[in-house]
């Protein structure tokens, strides 16, 4: 009998409910991290009479972030690409709650990135890469007037 979980189709666009803010999170906090990077590299490097438009440098961050982009994807297709974000600790989780009032889940922390497990730390990866090189593109695009 074969495994189900081999079976199964891949969904690499499936989003869960306790996904979508650690997506928004990386989201925000790649694209704010590169924007300052790349306008740190104009304001540094374009030094030339014949100026490079910023443009360029918002390229190069999406061509970086496609290959992140790529790296989470592999991993997703089974292939041990490396891991950047790789822990040293392995920790230990917290119990499952099945049952309850809604007053229980009060006091419980919000699902952070670090809750997920490994298949979908690789498919937030994955989005959220591919979201901010959308965004990069669109960057790049728009001129000043």
């Amino acid at each position: 009998m074969a495994d189900p979980k081999q079976s199964r189709p891949k969904r690499l666009f499936h989003i869960e409910q306790h996904m979508i803010r650690p997506i928004i999170y990386q989201v925000f906090t790649r694209y704010i991290t590169l924007l300052f990077f790349s306008l740190l590299w104009d304001f540094f490097l374009n030094k030339e009479p014949v100026r490079r438009p910023v443009s360029t440098a918002f390229l190069l961050c999406t061509v970086f972030l496609a290959v992140m982009a790529w790296m989470a994807y592999l991993r997703l297709d089974g292939v041990r690409a490396p891991r950047f974000d790789r822990r040293l600790f392995q920790w230990k989780r917290k119990p499952a709650r099945s049952y309850g009032d809604m007053i229980d889940y009060i006091d419980e922390d919000i699902p952070t990135f670090d809750d997920l497990d490994d298949e979908d730390k690789d498919r937030c990866l994955f989005l959220s890469n591919l979201i901010t090189a959308a965004l990069f593109i669109l960057t790049s695009i728009i001129r000043p007037v």
